[in-house]
């Protein structure tokens, strides 16, 4: 998990640099973030909770993620779905970044299998979850240095106000902060910066049905 790879083109350290000159990598390449989309479309917490409660999280009242899932089917299960939902953020970002390096299938890479979460192409693009576990899963394989001890700070936040999207609120800007500090790779960036706005676009989304900000 090198955050510091420089296998791209066209944008290196910051972000003053000139557009990126076409890339020399197989079309194939962006297979891999499609694949990711679909993948995120997977929701386990689905199956489990339903398994455990003979519902859906949807029909309990609840999110089909890792907060969902520790609330409706016990911490266990909870733990396996958030292992499972960050796995599939983080693999198609790995598995791009060895095969093509920093480019804009990096970005689709980051995205993609978060948005598949949100809005799944299994049910007809209607929400998901929320994402956060998958984004996790992208955003520290792009800059663990960064991103771990920022989410740290918001797991603290999330415990003090018992809420779990206090996660993301606090530990992705704070993560985006320090890469830009650690002057990262702009590809990176903007990969990490696409997960999380994914994030937020869904988030949103959610307190509008919710008519409350958390």
């Amino acid at each position: 998990m090198a955050e510091g790879k420089g296998k791209g083109r066209g944008m290196g350290r910051g972000f003053a640099m000139a557009w990126p000159a076409e890339p020399a990598v197989p079309a194939w390449i962006w297979v891999v973030p499609l694949l990711g989309y679909l993948l995120g479309g997977v929701l386990p917490a689905e199956y489990l909770v339903r398994w455990r409660r003979g519902a859906s999280p949807r029909e309990l009242g609840d999110e089909p993620g890792t907060a969902g899932t520790w609330r409706q089917a016990g911490p266990a299960a909870g733990l396996a779905v958030f292992a499972f939902d960050f796995a599939k953020g983080l693999l198609p970002v790995a598995l791009v970044d060895h095969l093509a390096g920093e480019g804009w299938w990096l970005v689709a890479a980051a995205a993609a299998p978060v948005a598949g979460h949100n809005w799944p192409l299994q049910r007809c693009l209607r929400p998901g979850g929320r994402g956060l576990a998958s984004a996790i899963g992208a955003t520290v394989y792009l800059a663990p240095g960064a991103l771990i001890p920022a989410l740290l700070a918001g797991c603290v936040v999330a415990l003090w106000r018992r809420r779990t999207p206090w996660v993301g609120i606090v530990g992705f800007p704070l993560g985006l902060a320090f890469m830009l500090a650690g002057r990262l790779p702009g590809w990176r960036v903007l990969a990490a910066v696409a997960a999380m706005v994914t994030v937020g676009l869904r988030y949103l989304q959610w307190t509008r049905q919710r008519g409350r900000w958390i």
